[in-house]
């Protein structure tokens, strides 16, 4: 089989699969998620975009060889693309100056992304070197596991999944301006460890009404910024989003677990709004809480 589909533009890419080969789409919290039917394969891919860049975590295979081929002119639309493999391969079609892209895709467990020239700023033919450079960094590479070992098909796991994956970016740009990034991958001391565990904690208590970042950090004597930094790094998620990823994981607790209806719920999480909190619920769930409570109840 060979997918003839859109390359660089995200949404006609997204659009192609769904139209001409009947991949599924669904809308999560911040991301397109597109699923393999089960007459051509099995397994979906992540896609998120932003006004420079775009990138998809993919993991699926086809039930068939198949060829990925695509008319856009590699190199000619101001876009540099990557493509990273779990089993360590990095390629980039306009780096390398290929004249298409084209390439087996019948199983995939990858990371594709998209930057515009403008936004990386360095000499084309430097960029495939030091990329290589950067993604065998001993951190980095790690780094990079941890982003494999989030499933594609979790759809619950978008946020943290975009979460890494801007790390990864921001990284990426930090090393090609200043070439080191070992600063971002100091450890965290005992006494930082035991301040993160109770903002954690504090943070925790109280889900429903959460306390502003600049008074955790004066409660517990941290800096702010350290406050950030860290509690990413120990616990996978900004504070922002590790609250609403504890709201959600507690309102599918109590729509599964127990009979609350579902407007005392949303309200016990601290939403106002009946329609703001299902919103939010499908975009991270891809359900909404009423079928949530329907499916539990089967």
């Amino acid at each position: 089989m060979i997918l003839k589909v859109p390359y660089i533009n995200p949404y006609q890419f997204a659009n192609a699969l769904v139209a001409d080969y009947s991949l599924t789409r669904q809308e999560l919290w911040n991301a397109i998620c597109l699923t393999t039917p089960p007459g051509l394969g099995h397994g979906s891919l992540q896609l998120f975009i932003r006004n420079d860049i775009h990138f998809f975590r993919g993991k699926w295979r086809f039930n068939e060889q198949t060829i990925f081929r695509s008319n856009d002119p590699v190199a000619k639309m101001g876009v540099i693309d990557f493509r990273l493999t779990s089993c360590g391969s990095i390629r980039s079609a306009a780096i390398e100056g290929l004249k298409k892209f084209e390439f087996d895709t019948t199983d995939v467990d990858g990371i594709r992304i998209f930057f515009s020239e403008s936004f990386l700023n360095v000499e084309r033919a430097k960029l495939l070197p030091r990329f290589e450079q950067y993604c065998f960094n001993k951190n980095i590479n790690k780094f990079r596991n941890e982003i494999f070992a989030i499933d594609p098909n979790e759809k619950k796991d978008s946020i943290l999944l975009e979460c890494r994956m801007l790390e990864f970016i921001h990284y990426w740009k930090e090393f090609l301006t200043k070439g080191d990034i070992e600063i971002y991958f100091e450890g965290i001391t005992d006494r930082q460890r035991n301040c993160l565990n109770d903002a954690k904690m504090l943070i925790d208590k109280n889900i429903s009404s959460p306390i502003p970042i600049k008074k955790i950090s004066k409660t517990l004597a941290i800096n702010e910024c350290d406050l950030k930094k860290n509690f990413r790094k120990a616990f996978g998620l900004p504070i922002r989003q590790y609250i609403i990823k504890e709201r959600m994981e507690r309102a599918k607790q109590k729509l599964t677990k127990t009979d609350k209806p579902i407007l005392e719920i949303c309200h016990e999480l601290g939403y106002s709004r009946r329609s703001h909190f299902s919103a939010l619920y499908k975009r991270y769930f891809g359900i909404n809480p009423h079928e949530e409570r329907k499916i539990s109840h089967l």
